[in-house]
């Protein structure tokens, strides 16, 4: 679907059901009846077929918190597997921060998504505000929060193929 939130068309669907109802009541006329029942049939299909529909965006914005419950377990099988083979780099980031920082939980705080499917292949940049509370390695356990930028490309799945992570602006600068 074009557009990702299928709760306006239903409030205005169910909005023009009323008014074709208060109608049917007024003049007793059986169109009105018909109109007002095939728009909550159009509302209620338009919001159950928006439910079953999963949206590119919609997937990454469900992969990155897996990720980040994986760095949270240190399922490094995991992260290497959503990461792009050829992204040595990338790996190589997703090695350090489990095993050099150690963390204990990681909270994506702020979440947001584009995607450019004018490419050969889909790419979702996401930008992010991570809080990661750890110990680096012979430290005591501290909390910080980081941004992250992170470039995926869909393939079979999608898979990132950049992360380039920074500390946070303070407030009001981002």
């Amino acid at each position: 679907m074009p557009y990702e939130d299928s709760l306006p068309v239903l409030i205005g669907c169910l909005a023009i059901a009323g008014l074709f109802f208060g109608l049917w009541r007024s003049f007793a006329q059986r169109g009105w009846l018909v109109s007002a029942l095939l728009s909550v049939v159009i509302g209620v299909g338009v919001a159950t077929l928006d439910q079953i529909t999963v949206t590119d965006r919609e997937e990454v914005e469900l992969l990155l918190p897996r990720l980040a419950r994986a760095v949270e377990e240190k399922d490094l099988a995991t992260l290497i597997e959503s990461i792009a083979p050829e992204v040595r780099p990338v790996q190589e980031q997703a090695e350090r921060a489990v095993e050099k920082i150690q963390p204990s939980q990681v909270a994506i705080t702020k979440l947001e998504v584009s995607v450019d499917r004018s490419g050969r292949l889909p790419v979702a940049t996401a930008d992010l505000l991570v809080r990661v509370s750890g110990r680096m390695v012979g430290q005591e356990e501290a909390m910080g929060i980081v941004a992250a930028d992170v470039t995926l490309e869909k393939r079979e799945r999608w898979l990132v193929t950049d992360c380039v992570v920074k500390p946070a602006e303070p407030l009001g600068k981002r």
